[in-house]
């Protein structure tokens, strides 16, 4: 049996814990730049703030309906997140976390696990002030549907069980399949022009059938909804590539200027390989205007990409290489919006080998040093790039749980 455990509006609620008068009203999460709503209060969405929306598109309309904005606050999200998954493992005997706000946990059954999911939900509220969803099935999948609709049905006071056949057969009928998880985009199409259209459709169709049509995924969702577990937790495979890319709060034209931007996007990429302990042996960089821009003289984009002939994890390498490519692609004349940089050929620093044109293999030293340095406070970096975050944040909230100097006061 699972528990799925759903944080409700999770970045706009950590918001909301340390400022009541903020509840009730919308509120929406801007991303790091600023520049898209990532995050909606209920309010929000009720008023038809759309996931993703540009915030210039929409600020207008938040400023009319007395809307409140954040700019995302990731190490207060983190931290709620750490204090939700603390209370379930401290509860419960197989949690797993599957995101930020969501965690299955596996339970035996022989216990009236609804009682007990709606003490954790009170917990949770009590402990954290995030309110939760909860779903109760014999696999993940039909978790995932209880979930969602004792999210959105208030008469459920926010947990739902399906434990037999008979407590989900009519809500897979009212179900549409692209509401299943596992169902994306690219196969919603190819399942409606088959004929399945809903839940309850893909759940009584021929296995053998579905497996030719779309492989072992469209056999393990339908089994899924008839009650039969095989989603198992999976190990996270190998990351393939580390991105690190930002639209730029002002438009920069200078070459010298994006240098030190890209410089400073190397910096933090090669910090996450490290990280992972990986090296990588493929840089890319790329580099456009805004889509939005007025003018389309102004439009550009590009992209290239370079091999080091070996692999490496010192930024030193990463940040030749990619300036090198950033001077291919550049034309004076336009207002750069977007910059990004992207490593590629990863591999496991334990499973490098050395070669003739590179006998040393070993990570770097002097990374080690740096990176050490850094976790510890100091501000030690090399004078290749910006000194100051080029996006900006301007309605970011206080760090109240991480910080000294913004613990909340009360008098």
């Amino acid at each position: 049996m699972y528990l799925l455990f759903d944080c409700n509006n999770f970045f706009a609620s950590c918001e909301q814990v340390f400022r009541p008068d903020w509840r009730r009203r919308p509120l929406v999460v801007l991303s790091n730049n600023d520049g898209c709503v990532i995050s909606r209060s209920a309010e929000a969405k009720a008023a038809g703030i759309a996931m993703g929306e540009p915030y210039f598109k929409c600020k207008e309309r938040l400023e009319r309906m007395n809307a409140v904005v954040c700019s995302a606050n990731f190490p207060l999200y983190s931290d709620l997140s750490d204090r939700f998954i603390s209370i379930l493992e401290q509860e419960l005997p197989e949690v797993q976390q599957y995101s930020i706000d969501e965690a299955f946990a596996v339970v035996a059954p022989g216990v009236d696990w609804e009682a007990e999911a709606r003490r954790l939900r009170s917990m949770i509220r009590r402990w954290t002030g995030i309110t939760v969803s909860v779903g109760l099935a014999p696999t993940r999948t039909l978790c995932k549907l209880a979930n969602e609709t004792a999210k959105h049905n208030p008469q459920m006071r926010g947990v739902l069980a399906l434990l037999a056949p008979a407590d989900w057969a009519m809500l897979l009928q009212q179900t549409p399949v692209g509401d299943i998880w596992g169902v994306g985009r690219r196969l919603l199409p190819r399942m409606h022009a088959l004929g399945i259209r809903t839940a309850a459709g893909l759940a009584a169709a021929d296995k053998t059938w579905l497996r030719k049509q779309f492989g072992v995924h469209g056999e393990r969702m339908a089994l899924e909804l008839n009650g039969i577990p095989c989603i198992d937790e999976e190990p996270a495979e190998p990351r393939s590539q580390i991105m690190v890319s930002r639209s730029l709060k002002e438009a920069v034209p200078e070459l010298p200027r994006l240098r030190e931007i890209l410089c400073l996007f190397v910096e933090k990429a090669g910090r996450i390989l490290r990280q992972e302990e990986m090296m990588a042996s493929e840089v890319h960089v790329v580099l456009r205007t805004s889509r939005y821009e007025v003018d389309a003289g102004k439009l550009y984009a590009n992209y290239s990409s370079t091999t080091l002939g070996h692999h490496s994890d010192d930024n030193r390498e990463f940040a030749g290489a990619a300036t090198r490519l950033l001077e291919q692609i550049y034309r004076p004349g336009y207002p750069y919006r977007k910059l990004g940089v992207l490593l590629t050929g990863l591999m496991p620093r334990d499973c490098v080998q050395p070669t003739f044109d590179c006998p040393d293999s070993a990570p770097s030293p002097l990374m080690e040093v740096l990176d050490k340095l850094q976790r510890a406070g100091h501000d030690v970096h090399f004078a290749n790039r910006v000194a100051t975050a080029p996006w900006k944040r301007e309605f970011t909230s206080r760090c109240y749980t991480t910080s000294w100097d913004d613990l909340p006061e009360a008098h």
